[in-house]
């Protein structure tokens, strides 16, 4: 009886402790480092604890810079062909134009799906102003995202790194044609090489865009599609500037 008693009055005491352990020492506590194992034993050896000083956990380095980006500034420069299809019931019509085109971009770097302080994926916004073979001139606004593989760099050295992109953009395209104003959605997909060194990045891509124009007579559908080479620069602006 005075056995069950004492046991009933220690367990109490019991459920404590292994609960203060649990909160203690788990699955993710750091192992100690062998300088401050070191420490302890010598302090113990010497009995003299007076000195002996704990010390918070040193974070661990960071495996990249690039989380400290803040913004992405871009100016591009394209040149290529586009054709015009005009389609009612009785058939359709091509046209062919030559296109240049200047666009600024505005975006920021995130880590998204991938691994952490990487940041390969941007989001971005456009302004493009384009230049057709006819004197006909329009303006698109996209929103994009664009994927920098530089997990699958093509070559790297000390000073920069070569690497494949792929990115996707949509948004909208206004122009002005016989005092009609038009407008349409746009899509645009572009593949490519990307240069980096420092801060500064330069591109090469080849981008497929397709454009449904909302035309002002009815009946007719009105579409463009077109290839365009691209030639980009960009600058990451980075808090520690």
């Amino acid at each position: 009886m005075k056995c069950l008693l004492v046991f009933v009055l220690l367990l109490p005491a019991l459920g404590i402790t292994l609960n203060a352990a649990e909160s203690v020492w788990t699955q993710n506590t750091k192992v100690l480092s062998q300088k401050n194992s070191k420490a302890i034993i010598r302090a113990y050896k010497d009995n003299n604890q007076s000195n002996f000083e704990f010390t918070d956990d040193i974070e661990p380095p960071k495996t990249s810079d690039i989380e400290d980006n803040i913004l992405v500034l871009g100016l591009s420069f394209g040149y290529g062909s586009i054709t015009e299809t005009l389609t009612n019931t009785r058939g359709s019509y091509d046209v062919d134009y030559s296109i240049n085109s200047l666009k600024i971009t505005f975006g920021k770097d995130f880590t998204l799906w991938h691994d952490e302080y990487t940041q390969p994926v941007r989001l971005y916004l456009t302004f493009s102003y384009n230049i057709l073979s006819t004197d006909i001139d329009y303006t698109t606004i996209t929103i994009g995202i664009k994927e920098n593989m530089r997990y699958w760099p093509l070559y790297t050295s000390e000073n920069y790194l070569i690497y494949p992109t792929l990115s996707y953009e949509i948004g909208s395209s206004h122009l002005t044609r016989s005092e009609h104003d038009i407008s349409g959605v746009t899509s645009e997909l572009a593949g490519g090489i990307g240069y980096e060194r420092s801060n500064i990045e330069y591109t090469l891509d080849l981008s497929y865009s397709q454009t449904a124009w909302n035309h002002p007579i009815d009946g007719i559908k009105d579409e463009s599609k077109g290839l365009q080479v691209h030639m980009n620069l960009n600058y990451r602006w980075m808090y520690d500037e």
